[in-house]
């Protein structure tokens, strides 16, 4: 691959960004949706350089007043996490990747979308490396992210890794894989509601109390769905928080400036799934909420907004 330099802040490597990596490495089925072009392995142990390009406009990551959606840095911190796993941690490619903490804290003022697609320059470092029988297990990821000169927010994640008999364990238990049935998807909620402009786009059924909703999973949206999945996944979830946040507050066109999410279990397709805000701070413009099935958490997580690109919260 051709190196192309670009300007990036002082002692990091050029990058390159004329082409994606291999889907494969990030688990993605749609080249499209492969936002990774370039990684640099630093002197330092466990340090990195990933040059990561988001388009001006995409299908579902949808601009806000001329700003990139922070839902992005979530994707490539997944994509991030997933490509360094394989590429420089010796994962297999059967291997399945499961993500128990999240965080992202964007600087919504700095996402500014300009004449070409972003070209991201984001620092990586690797810890908490678990191993077993030699290989890596579990690990977690922090990123810095900057576009042109600025800052743009970090973000931080905790993943584990399954090889495929050991993932179908977690998964089903000893009885091993069931049939999975029809995936609950019910009408949505207004797509202005939740600050998208697509009904295909909303994640949020029915309103089953004044901060309660049903989940709808529709198993043929492009990019949630981009590939076939056992469980509703983990960027579904997160749209969840992001949308409820959006609904609860009364703010549809805000911009996420942080998300956290702990994932307890898997979340069943074809199970009834709502989401509850469990607190909603109209000052702090946050929401703290959980998505549960048969009663049960299966994920807790928290949500802030920016109304606007100059009131962004700096990351935390």
């Amino acid at each position: 691959m051709a190196r192309i330099s670009r300007p990036v802040p002082a002692a990091l490597p050029p990058m390159s960004f004329e082409r994606t990596v291999p889907r494969r490495y990030v688990h993605r089925q749609s080249v499209a949706e492969v936002f990774l072009t370039d990684c640099v392995s630093l002197p330092v142990p466990d340090r990195f350089v990933v040059a990561a390009q988001w388009p001006r406009l995409h299908g579902f990551y949808r601009t806000r007043d001329g700003h990139y959606d922070s839902m992005l840095l979530a994707e490539t911190l997944r994509q991030t996490a997933i490509y360094l796993g394989h590429t420089r941690f010796s994962v297999p490619l059967p291997n399945r990747f499961v993500m128990q903490h999240l965080e992202v804290h964007a600087v919504p003022g700095a996402l500014a979308v300009g004449a070409a697609a972003a070209e991201v320059v984001v620092e990586v470092t690797v810890s908490e490396h678990v191993y077993r029988g030699g290989a890596l297990s579990a690990f977690r990821v922090n990123l810095r992210f900057r576009l042109g000169e600025q800052d743009a927010g970090t973000a931080t994640g905790h993943a584990v890794v399954f090889p495929p008999s050991a993932y179908s364990r977690a998964r089903w238990g000893e009885r091993g894989p069931r049939a999975i049935g029809v995936p609950w998807c019910s009408a949505p909620v207004p797509a202005a509601l939740v600050g998208h402009v697509d009904d295909a786009h909303v994640v949020l059924g029915p309103r089953r109390s004044e901060n309660e909703w049903e989940l709808r999973i529709d198993h043929t949206h492009p990019v949630l769905f981009d590939h076939p999945c056992d469980h509703i996944p983990g960027m579904l979830l997160l749209e969840t928080l992001r949308q409820a946040a959006c609904a609860g507050l009364g703010l549809p066109d805000a911009h996420l400036a942080s998300l956290g999410a702990t994932f307890h279990r898997f979340a069943e397709l074809d199970e009834r799934t709502t989401i509850r805000l469990d607190a909603a701070d109209d000052g702090a413009l946050s929401i703290s909420g959980s998505i549960r099935q048969g009663g049960v958490a299966v994920v807790r997580g928290t949500a802030a907004l920016a109304p606007t690109a100059v009131s962004a919260c700096a990351p935390g």
